[in-house]
Order: structure tokens, then C-alpha cells, then sequence
């Protein structure tokens, strides 16, 4: 085989950041050590990317609740694709060299049976860039947000003609020309919204609610990477320098969000409320559509005395590419505080920010989160986050999200000014 392949998904995800300078879907360091749980617990300053109505929150301060950057990777080989790839490799590399051996049989066997072994595999990965501010005057809340993130699934196409040239061809460089490939569809997505959030009352009950106006610029691409004979080269100029489509459209997301006790909060979001698709390039002649298409959460949290828990529930699925797998998430997170509760300013069960004096970044907190796909389309995933105090006043988020076949991270920065 002309140089060897080793296709790594997070060789993958490194490409599309480096090519596209974009990165996901999970929008602060924060959220994802909650396991992604934000709809009733993300804080004024990084409302916008989950429930907007939280953005009023930070009624009480007469400060800038900054975020700035925040940055977010994740990526999963459920499938373990990769080491598919790099085995159905070496058995290509062994029939090449054992053509007309005394092995000659079993090693055509062998490759047959790597070749199916990577049918219907799939590969995920997301990651996104980000920042906000929220501005409260009193009644109302203003925020602006800037997200850009890269989406990005890795699927097989399997080429029955292969078998065909597996078990009978004579000439090892036919072996280099297998038309089965790795298609890698992948969408970036720029956007900038801008929140109004307001306090109403709801059968007596504290509430707020809020809308994102939005502008987002899709980018959709399609490539494909040959099984035999793509290297991570290729896999960098199809992202570079492939065929793109781009499109420019408005939509908006919604948020509510009411105080049941002082210490338990629901929430109850939409995002992209308005249903967009896609069409993405054509490549041998197949095509993923980008969907973006409303998602509906709701969330609880319970909080008193230095510590939080929270839960978000998707209640509709969403697939994102056409043609794939849907998911629907179940998320649960919690945080302590390991020194004042003032940490937890805002949140259920403790002040608001303009009724306890201190600093949020006075103390360290720890946080736990897990999420788990109820369609089983993607694997479940555990994930570590802390925020530690410094010297510029802004605390630094560090996450780390572990799973079977998965790995992601986070780091962001947070100031009220």
C-alpha cells in the first residue's frame, strides 16, 4: 500500500479545528462539568447559550457578567473506527505481500473480514468557541453572544465490488484502489445573538423569561477519504480545499425560567426555534444533510449551602446530519463550593448577586456531571470540572469528560466588571 493510513478521529477533530478555525455543541466549560445541565442553572453570563431567560439572574449587580473565551472539544470512537482502520490496513500491507503464498487464501479471508468489520462504524466529534457578556439594568437584562462551533460525524461506505477485487485480484495495486471509503460530513456554524430577558410573575412565583434573536452563517462540506490509500494529508486538503456550501439565515431561541421555592429553580428552553436544512456537497454520489432543528430541555435545579444539583431533559430528538442517528440527552451535574457559598451567587438556594457581599472567585468549586444518549446513538459520557480563583479576579474553568471510546474538554474564563 502507497504510505500507509492511520485515521485517528481526534486526528480528525484536530483537522477541522486547524482548517477551519472553528470550535461545540457543549457552549462553557462550566455546563459541560454539569454533564451539559444548564436550563435551570447556567449563570447570567453564559445564559445565552442554553436559557436566555437566565440572563435576568443578574438583576441585582450593577456589573458586566463576562465570558471570555470559553472553549470546548469533544470527540468519540464508539465504534473504535480506528483501530478498524488501521487493522483492515495491515491486512492490505500483509495481501500485498503474500499474493502467490502459501497463505494466500486466508490472508484474502482475513482483509474480507476487516473490510465488513468497519461497515455501519461511526465516528463523533464536536467542538466550539465562544463568548458573552450580560449588561442587567434592572427589569430588563441585555446579553450578546458569539458562538462558532465545528460539527462533525466520520461514517464508512462499504463497496461490494471490493470483495470482488479482494478475492481475486493478482495485482497487489488493486488493493490500493478500493473504492470503500471513510465520508467525514462536517458543518461549521457561526453565530452572534443578542438577549432581552424580563421578570414576570407566574401564579405568584418569582419568573423571568427571555428571546435570543440570532444570525447564524452555515458552512457545509462533505469529503471523502479513501480506505486504502488516504493519509492524514488528504484528510487536511479535503477539508481546505473541498467543495463548500454557505448559507445565512436568522433564528431565535426562548427561555423561561421560575423560582418554585427559594431553593429549587425549573427551567424550560428552546433553541433554534426556527427548522433550517442544509444541503451539503455532493461526494460519490452522497450527500448529509445539516439540520438544524428546534430542541425543547427542560430543567431542574436544587441548591442550598455552598452546593447545587441540577438535571436537563431533552424532550424531542434532533439527528443533525440527514440520514443519521437521532439522540435525546438526559444530563445531571452537581458543584460544591470549598469555601464561601458566595460562590454559588445566583444559583437556587443562594443570594442573588446583589444581596451578599464577597467575591464569587473567593473560593474553589468542584464539580461532577453525567450525560447519557436515551436513543443509544452516542455513548455516555462523565465528565470533571473545577474553577479555580486568580489573580485577575476572573476564575479559571477547567473540565475534562471521559467515556468508553470519548474524551472532551473545556476551559473558559468568567468576569463581572
Amino acid at each position: 500500500m502507497n504510505g500507509p493510513m492511520r485515521l485517528a478521529p481526534c486526528g480528525l477533530l484536530l483537522a477541522a479545528l486547524l482548517t477551519q478555525t472553528a470550535s461545540g455543541q457543549a457552549s462553557s466549560a462550566r455546563l459541560l462539568s454539569l454533564g451539559g445541565a444548564g436550563t435551570a442553572a447556567a449563570r447570567a453570563q453564559n445564559s445565552a447559550f442554553v436559557n436566555p431567560a437566565l440572563a435576568q439572574r443578574a438583576r441585582g449587580s450593577d456589573r458586566i457578567e463576562l465570558t471570555a473565551p470559553a472553549v470546548t472539544v469533544i470527540a468519540a470512537d464508539e465504534s473504535d473506527l480506528r483501530r478498524d482502520i488501521e487493522r483492515l490496513q495491515d491486512s492490505i500491507d500483509a495481501l500485498q505481500s503474500g499474493l502467490g503464498g502459501p497463505n494466500e487464501a486466508a490472508l484474502r479471508s482475513s482483509l474480507a473480514g476487516d473490510l465488513t468489520a468497519i461497515g455501519g462504524a461511526e465516528v463523533f466529534g464536536d467542538a466550539g468557541i465562544g463568548a458573552s457578556f450580560v449588561l442587567p439594568r434592572g427589569p430588563i437584562s441585555l446579553g450578546v453572544t458569539w458562538r462558532s462551533f465545528v460539527d462533525l460525524r466520520g461514517v464508512t461506505s462499504i463497496d461490494p465490488a471490493d470483495f470482488t477485487t479482494i478475492n481475486n485480484t493478482a495485482n497487489p495495486l488493486d488493493l490500493d484502489q478500493l473504492s470503500s471509503e471513510v465520508l467525514v460530513p462536517s458543518v461549521r456554524v457561526d453565530e452572534i445573538g443578542f438577549t432581552f430577558a424580563a421578570d414576570f410573575s407566574l401564579f405568584g412565583l418569582p419568573s423571568s423569561a427571555g428571546v435570543t434573536p440570532k444570525f447564524q452563517s452555515v458552512e457545509s462540506r462533505l469529503y471523502a477519504v479513501s480506505v486504502s490509500q488516504a493519509d492524514q494529508s488528504d484528510v487536511l486538503s479535503g477539508l481546505g480545499d473541498g467543495e463548500v456550501r454557505r448559507d445565512d439565515i436568522a433564528n431565535v431561541d426562548l427561555g423561561v425560567a421560575v423560582d418554585l421555592t427559594p431553593r429549587i429553580r425549573a427551567g424550560l428552553a428552546t433553541r433554534n426555534l426556527l427548522r433550517h436544512t442544509f444541503e451539503a456537497p455532493v461526494v460519490s454520489g452522497r450527500e448529509f444533510a445539516y439540520e438544524l432543528e428546534p430542541l425543547t430541555t427542560a430543567g431542574v435545579a436544587y441548591g442550598e449551602n455552598g452546593w447545587m444539583l441540577t438535571a436537563d431533559l431533552d424532550l424531542n430528538s434532533t439527528s443533525r446530519f440527514e440520514g443519521l442517528a437521532s439522540s435525546r440527552f438526559l444530563r445531571i451535574g452537581g458543584e460544591l463550593s470549598l469555601g464561601t457559598p458566595v460562590a454559588l451567587r445566583g444559583m437556587p438556594g443562594h443570594p442573588n448577586l446583589g444581596d451578599l457581599e464577597g467575591n464569587m472567585n473567593d473560593a474553589v468549586v468542584v464539580r461532577a456531571g453525567f450525560t447519557t444518549d436515551l436513543e443509544s446513538t452516542q455513548q455516555d459520557l462523565w465528565s470533571f470540572g473545577v474553577a479555580f480563583p486568580t489573580y485577575l479576579q476572573a476564575p479559571l474553568e477547567f473540565t475534562l469528560a471521559v467515556g468508553t471510546e470519548a474524551f472532551g474538554a473545556a476551559l473558559q474564563f468568567g468576569w463581572s466588571i
